[in-house]
């Protein structure tokens, strides 16, 4: 019988029916005295157990299960989900330990039941097929865990939803059982059709699941981030923060959104555009005073339910964890606020206490409910803080955590700020601190009676992507929080997961729980751990983990890589065959692997320059550039790697064959990044994993409304020139990559700038000033930009000045620019060449104690010629000055280098007092 894309529409509509999405909040409690196991009792993943005494005759994943159903002629019914995952415990409680669901299930249907956590690839698979199918019957509704699929024997969807009540109502439409009646039926009746409809679902997911062809190519330029700028504004919400505002769901649930956030703070730094730290300032400010926050333990849960930040979806994931931890560190450094720094402590704090296993790993989630009762073990009533703390300081903390505002939860209090604390304080006649010191203290009293509850389940399965961002975002917080016990437990885990976590063939293995390690990794576990050691490479200067770092990225390339998609793969090329092989640039409440990929090529070639690494990041970020046009605050991990590509965009275009005129000057200098400055690394996964339940807000490879990832320093941006000479008469020195003590001090890059230092005196006197003179020697034919710069969007030439000690360098003198005019431009650039010479003055404070006092100049410039303009680099000198009491006499020295008669502010002899 011909069939027609018609009927094909009617049947889907047909089995949509029976197939809806319905939430709902009746809840039960567990039963307990089980007497029969079934397959999973032999699986590791907590979630799998928790199924393991279901009346249902579950399978795990695997060809056991497919060839049953092609040997009886059987569909296949595949439920995915997660431990800490609410509605998947509810329909765990209602509908697979209920016997008459079961007996017709095992009777009618392979039963297949996945940890999405453990196999993304499914995961990521069958969520696309749920959202293909709405979309092919109208349904809409989204997607979300549970995950609830019929599929064929061969694996191909034919109808899914995400949780299904246990029995029909007049409200929620029909239950499990009618469902499933109805694809038996269906099935049994019009199986040509059903399969039909079934293969058209999954034609249209591989087409989904691969970057597109694009007939015109988009090219690579500052463009795409300023359109990733604007898209992040259009999502901010002006009032209560964050950056993932629907103004037509103005209510709807509220996520971090951290990468994001990091691409926010990204183009602040290169672009210096105020309301970009607006955004992320006032964001990470409501989250931190919202519910979605533990004001207790620390920590985060998974996101908001509500557009206020105040009662959450309770569950606590590690890689919120680790996400958020970087980016709080981050503004903590850009801002200067102790506030910011203060969450960040607190969130390392609560994963070395609660997530951490004896091994050193880290665990996955704390689940959202204890008694099936979501977010019992947070939530608190007026009676209970009384009881705890007494009246007067129950009154307290109630008044300052919301307690008796209105609570839209209706078994307890959610703690969060309604005001700021300094605001409370002066309310009540009280200084900050003192207040501030009488809340932890209630805090900590009512932390101690908490955990005496019975507490959510822990998921202790160890994941490799998951440990990876949070051993990046601990040696990032070890090292700028100055927090050696972070940066100590990062080290461990890394050992943990490079010893623990390989197979005999040196391959990553996903998943890890009471000494049994199974599935071949993804692309998001190499990815993310390249990324961690990278940064553990910079927290500790061992190089043994940029090695390791290395080799395990020139692994990814050979299993992940694709050169004819010229991209990366999720799967690797061994990887089991499944209906399609995907290869995303969408990021999720993570960044995608690709953008993390492609991150981590460009830092490792700037270490160690390597052609061919530079290719594959290149071919990467051209492949998916269609798709950061098309969506690209969805790509923000995307617009992130494409800032770091562009500030070396002259040797990617040239490794990738591409013409630099296809490059408009300030396309590759406008977001440059310079050496030694932060360049922010990445996290990964897949668009669409942005809820957990039926009301919770998910995204497709075509809708991509997703979120972002932590920051961290770029140990592949070392100062450079080491080749440049001892200053005469000073001790000033070029500090030199970190790698020329190791195995690949021969491949640094020339620069075309030298660089001295020459102090006026060969003492700093205290309380006194002192002249110095840098000298730029500039290579003939190259010429850097003036300062200041002209065009604007240059980035100029500048020296600063880097000590503990306390001295200042202050009244910079620039020298006169000289200009230079370029083809395609009206106005001339402004440049320095040959040999220039900056002034600056150093005044030392009186009350320095230090007997030396140790220097470092930094000088930052950009280096072109008639044909390339370099990226953005720096040179640091570093030198030390002996401190002289105040009216000692000092020496002269360097005086050729300072201009007759003196300027003012410095010494015209040795016994002269300096002029204030």
């Amino acid at each position: 019988m011909e069939t027609t894309l018609m009927s094909h529409h009617r049947l889907a509509t047909l089995v949509l029916t029976t197939c809806t999405a319905i939430l709902t909040t009746a809840v039960v409690a567990q039963e307990a005295g089980h007497s029969r196991t079934n397959r999973l009792a032999s699986e590791s993943s907590p979630y799998l157990l928790l199924h393991s005494h279901n009346p249902v005759d579950w399978y795990p994943w695997g060809p056991e299960a497919f060839d049953k159903a092609k040997r009886e002629n059987k569909p296949i019914f595949l439920s995915i989900g997660y431990s800490s995952c609410y509605w998947c415990h509810v329909m765990e409680r209602k509908v697979f330990s209920d016997g008459p669901i079961a007996e017709y299930l095992n009777q009618h249907f392979v039963n297949i039941k996945v940890d999405r956590e453990e196999r993304p690839d499914v995961d990521d698979i069958y969520m696309t097929s749920l959202l293909v199918y709405q979309q092919l019957t109208g349904a809409g509704g989204g997607g979300g865990w549970p995950l609830s699929m019929f599929l064929t024997p061969d694996g191909n969807p034919i109808a899914g939803a995400t949780y299904l009540p246990p029995d029909d109502s007049p409200e929620r439409g029909p239950g499990f059982l009618s469902v499933a009646g109805r694809i038996h039926n269906l099935w049994q009746e019009r199986r040509p059709d059903l399969e039909h409809t079934a293969g058209m679902i999954a034609a249209q997911v591989q087409r989904l699941t691969k970057p597109g062809l694009e007939l015109e190519p988009v090219v690579l330029n500052a463009e795409l981030l300023d359109a990733a700028a604007a898209q992040i504004k259009a999502m901010y919400d002006p009032v209560w923060g964050g950056v993932d505002f629907n103004p037509n769901r103005p209510d709807g649930a509220r996520f971090p959104n951290v990468p994001r956030l990091e691409l926010a703070l990204d183009l602040y730094e290169s672009t210096s555009d105020p309301e970009l730290l607006t955004i992320v300032e006032h964001s990470l400010t409501a989250m931190a005073a919202g519910g979605i926050r533990d004001h207790l333990a620390g920590g985060f849960h998974r996101y908001s339910t509500d557009r206020r930040w105040h009662v959450p979806h309770f569950e606590k994931m590690l890689y919120d964890q680790a996400m958020l931890l970087g980016v709080y560190m981050r503004a903590a450094r850009l801002t200067g606020k102790a506030e910011y720094a203060m969450v960040a402590s607190e969130i390392a704090d609560f994963v070395h206490r609660e997530m951490t296993t004896p091994e050193g790993a880290f665990c996955s989630a704390l689940d959202a409910e204890t008694n099936a009762i979501e977010g019992e073990y947070y939530v608190w009533s007026q009676q209970e803080i009384k009881q705890i703390l007494g009246a007067d300081d129950a009154e307290l903390l109630a008044r300052v955590y919301g307690v008796t505002e209105p609570q839209p939860l209706e078994h307890g209090a959610v703690l969060y700020l309604p005001k700021p604390i300094p605001e409370v304080a002066e309310t009540l006649n009280l200084q900050t601190n003192e207040l501030s010191d009488r809340l932890a203290e209630l805090r900590g009293r009512l932390l101690k009676a908490r955990s005496e509850r019975q507490r959510p389940l822990l998921d202790d399965k160890v994941l490799t992507s998951w440990n990876a961002m949070m051993i990046r975002a601990l040696a990032v917080s070890g090292r700028e929080l100055d927090r050696p016990q972070d940066t100590a437990a990062a080290t461990k885990a890394a050992e943990f997961l490079l010893t623990s976590l390989r197979d005999d063939d040196g391959h990553l293995l996903r998943t890890w729980r009471q000494g049994n390690a199974k599935y071949a990794a993804y692309l998001d576990d190499y990815a993310f751990l390249t990324s961690a050691l990278l940064e553990l490479n910079a927290a500790t200067d061992d190089v043994r983990w940029l090695d390791e770092a290395r080799q395990l990225a020139q692994l990814q390339n050979e299993l992940f890589y694709d050169k004819q998609l010229q991209a990366f793969y999720f799967t690797a090329s061994s990887h089991e065959k499944l209906i399609a092989r995907t290869s995303s640039a969408y990021d999720s409440v993570f960044p995608s692997a690709n953008s993390v990929s492609i991150r981590n090529l460009l830092q490792l070639d700037a270490i160690r320059p390597s052609p061919e690494l530079r290719e594959i990041a290149t071919s990467t970020l051209t492949r998916f550039a269609p798709t950061l046009k098309k969506a690209p605050a969805g790509c923000s991990g995307l617009a992130r790697a494409l800032q770091q590509w562009l500030s070396t965009a002259d040797q990617a275009s040239s490794a990738a064959g591409v013409s630099m005129s296809e490059f408009p000057h300030s396309s590759f200098i406008l977001t440059g990044l310079t050496a030694g400055s932060q360049a922010h690394k990445p996290a990964d996964e897949r668009a669409g994993e942005s809820g957990d339940e039926p009301a919770a807000q998910s995204t497709s490879p075509d809708t991509a409304d997703a979120a972002d990832k932590p920051d961290a320093s770029d140990a592949g941006h070392a100062t450079q020139n080491s080749a440049a000479p001892v200053v005469e008469h000073t001790s000033f020195k070029p500090i030199a990559p970190p790698e020329t003590a190791g195995p690949f001090a021969k491949d640094e890059k020339p620069v075309p700038v030298k660089v001295k230092v020459y102090p006026m005196y060969d003492k700093l006197e205290r309380g006194g000033k002192c002249l110095v003179a840098v000298e730029l020697q500039i290579k003939l034919g190259w010429h850097v930009n003036a300062n200041p710069s002209s065009p604007d969007f240059l980035v100029p030439t500048k020296v600063t000045l880097q000590t503990e000690q306390k001295v200042k360098l202050t009244r910079i003198r620039y020298p006169k620019h000289h200009e230079l005019q370029v083809q395609g431009f009206d106005e001339p650039y402004h440049v320095y060449d040959g040999k220039v010479l900056i002034y600056g003055l150093l005044e030392i404070d009186e009350q320095e104690k230090a007997e030396t006092a140790e220097l470092e100049f930094h000088v930052t410039f950009q280096g072109c010629n008639s044909t390339e303009c370099l990226p953005p680099d720096k040179i640091v000198m570093k030198g030390k000055l002996p401190l002289a009491a105040k009216g000692a006499t000092l020496k002269k020295i360097n005086q050729s280098k300072f201009p007759t008669p003196e300027p003012k502010g410095s010494k015209t002899d040795a016994k002269t007092k300096p002029k204030s």
